[in-house]
């Protein structure tokens, strides 16, 4: 077991299991005690949100040349559990060419899915299902009022400099595209969002303003409106905001919140429902970087708005 406090993780997603009264945290391998590659995902249980469990492999990729995975997540739809994930990959012949990273190297979201919760989890879509040409990361997965299955994804700043928040729509199986993206909103249009100055990347000069958008996550206010929440890096402080959507439809149009709903240096933040009820926000703080190993799992009481989310600043207790 490891106390919640002691365990590094980036970009935390949990599920509960009513049934089993627990729940699972899901994560990749770099976050696993930093001794395990970066290309499987695992699961951690626990009955408390506090003691953890020790992790077990639910995933592990088999992609040429680079096997990543970032920011799992897994979610029931239709009896069966699927499993979305980013993954680097070289796309031979896809012309990619960011500038920062290798010839045709690309990232996007693929889909995988088990009969159970704790898998094991097996290929689904063939490859990522965001556009092949596009750098994209931190797929989640919606699914409208009217049953229509989308992924909902950041278009990186890496490729355009101004991240963006987009949305392709699935088959009714998830196992391809069925339309083409359409994009929800550009980093820089949040009135509380700051650029990040960058001079280089891997060694690369950029000498540009750049704006982060990560972790998307969907959900339903109070008046009804579908808000994302995501998270950017302005001034090299994540931050985490919610953009509403006030019809109601992933189509728009999307009004950002005047302020951050949290602005010390966390986020890739998500929903979810503990075992009494209680809508919770999940997020890693600090940010800092990927090679860093201070990043938390932090927990703060949730509430619907008419106008969004609010959250009580005091986290759920550690002890």
């Amino acid at each position: 077991m490891i106390h919640r406090k002691d365990m590094r993780i980036r970009d935390p997603f949990l599920v509960t299991d009513r049934e089993n009264h627990c729940y699972y945290l899901v994560m990749n391998g770099g976050t696993v005690e930093d001794k395990h590659p970066n290309d499987a995902v695992f699961l951690r249980r626990t009955e408390d949100l506090i003691h953890f469990e020790d992790p077990f492999p639910i995933l592990r990729l088999d992609v040429p040349a680079k096997g990543q995975c970032w920011a799992p997540e897994i979610h029931f739809y239709k009896g069966i559990w699927y499993l979305f994930t980013t993954v680097t990959k070289t796309m031979k012949g896809s012309g990619v060419d960011t500038g920062t990273l290798p010839f045709e190297e690309t990232r996007g979201t693929a889909i995988f899915r088990s009969d159970s919760l704790t898998g094991p989890y097996e290929k689904w879509s063939d490859g990522p299902l965001t556009p092949p040409e596009t750098v994209a990361l931190d797929g989640t997965f919606f699914v409208d009022k009217s049953g229509r299955p989308w992924m909902v994804y950041c278009h990186e700043w890496i490729q355009i400099h101004d991240g963006t928040v987009e949305a392709i729509p699935l088959t009714e199986d998830l196992k391809q595209p069925a339309g083409e993206p359409i994009l929800l909103f550009k980093g820089s249009e949040a009135p509380w969002t700051k650029p990040d100055y960058i001079e280089q990347y891997n060694g690369v000069p950029i000498h540009d303003e750049t704006y982060v958008t990560d972790g998307p996550f969907l959900f339903y206010d109070a008046s009804g409106a579908l808000c994302t929440l995501w998270s950017t890096g302005g001034e090299s402080v994540y931050k985490t905001g919610v953009v509403r959507s006030p019809s109601g439809k992933i189509e728009g149009p999307w009004v950002h919140c005047s302020q951050p709903i949290y602005e010390n240096d966390g986020g890739h933040g998500m929903l979810f429902q503990d075992l009494n009820g209680q809508l919770t926000l999940s997020i890693h703080q600090p940010n800092k970087n990927i090679l860093s190993t201070d990043e938390r799992l932090h927990l703060f009481p949730a509430h619907l708005t008419e106008d969004g989310l609010s959250i009580d600043l005091k986290p759920k207790e550690e002890e």
